[in-house]
């Protein structure tokens, strides 16, 4: 999973992207003129994946990733055709957004959350404005030569047009967010977000409170505290957390509120070379989750054995949970559950 980390000048992205990947980037990396943002990748925790390692005692232990880019800058100054593409580039390939929000004042500048949350919603929509209307401009052209082209992309942009042109972000559409025929255009506000407030270390997140535009939930980060507690090892941390009654680290936050924005879980393979984690879509059925770890197996599939986690630790291990009948033999189109540990069989 790729996640674009976002938002107005000044409001302290790359701070958040240091609190979230433990890294020490440099503020403003791409609006500094480097035109390379900064890219981490983030180990995603999981408890059940260290229960499963304790039991198999792999050789290779592998979580799922997530890996955050942080463009720095915001789009406001991107209005010119290559900057506006380079944007674009960089933040096709992102899953979802975060879109960084300053919560407090700031050299002699005073936090307006509020408003810079619709500011930067209307910077995305108009972004995405800029690209429809060149497209169906092209396309007019097009059927005035006498060319077809693809009536139902023409109708999808269409749609879209307007309802851009009315304020609204694409994400709240569903036709059009999932439309085969405008995967391509990498609409930025069609992308799944989560607002993250950054708030000041005296700041209480009671305190602040904004009203978000449909189909967006929001996280409470102290971007700077998180940033510093970060770089220190992970005991030293949690103790600091606890005096001052931060409940869990802000990468563990976002990232299960990414999973839940983005109706994502979580099953496992075992072994005794690797114990892994992957990351598949609620919904997902066993020969397309198989197609995960190889297209082979996903090509040659015959079945799949499949165990629950819980399952698997109250009887303490994979045989003791086939002689009590916990293990199952499932087909196809089974529907993968969250923390299913599943052996795949495949004849290539």
């Amino acid at each position: 999973m790729e996640i674009g980390i976002v938002g107005l000048s000044g409001a302290g992205k790359t701070t958040i992207f240091n609190a979230l990947t433990g890294s020490e980037a440099e503020v403003s990396a791409y609006s500094g003129g480097k035109k390379d943002p900064n890219i981490a990748q983030v180990k995603v925790p999981d408890t059940r994946l260290q229960r499963l390692s304790q039991m198999y005692k792999p050789k290779k232990t592998s979580p799922a990733i997530i890996q955050y880019v942080d463009l720095g800058g915001g789009l406001a100054s991107g209005k010119e055709k290559d900057s506006v593409e380079t944007i674009l580039r960089l933040l096709r390939p992102c899953d979802a957004l975060v879109h960084v929000v300053r919560c407090f004042d700031f050299a002699g500048q005073p936090s307006r959350p509020q408003q810079d949350l619709e500011d930067f919603e209307a910077e995305l929509l108009l972004t995405d404005q800029m690209i429809v209307e060149k497209r169906l401009e092209r396309m007019e052209k097009e059927l005035k030569k006498g060319k077809k082209g693809n009536p139902r992309e023409f109708e999808l942009l269409k749609k879209a047009y307007q309802f851009l042109d009315s304020g609204r972000a694409l994400r709240e559409d569903e036709e059009i967010r999932s439309a085969p025929e405008l995967r391509g255009y990498t609409f930025l506000s069609a992308k799944p977000c989560i607002v993250v407030l950054n708030l000041g270390e005296d700041q209480e997140p009671e305190g602040i409170k904004v009203k978000l535009p449909p189909g967006v939930v929001a996280v409470k980060i102290k971007g700077a505290l998180e940033m510093e507690l970060s770089q220190l090892p992970a005991d030293e941390a949690e103790l600091f957390r606890k005096d001052m009654g931060i409940e869990e680290p802000a990468t563990h936050l976002l990232i299960r509120e990414s999973y839940n924005l983005l109706g994502l879980i979580s099953f496992f393979t075992v072994g005794e070379d690797e114990v892994k984690a992957w990351t598949v879509q609620r919904g997902t059925v066993a020969q397309k989750a198989a197609g995960r770890i190889h297209s082979d197996i996903e090509r040659g599939f015959i079945r799949a054995e499949v165990v629950a986690f819980e399952d698997l630790i109250l009887a303490g291990s994979y045989h003791a949970a086939q002689k009590a009948g916990k293990v199952r033999l499932e087909g196809k189109d089974y529907v993968v559950q969250d923390g299913d540990v599943i052996n795949f069989r495949f004849n290539v």
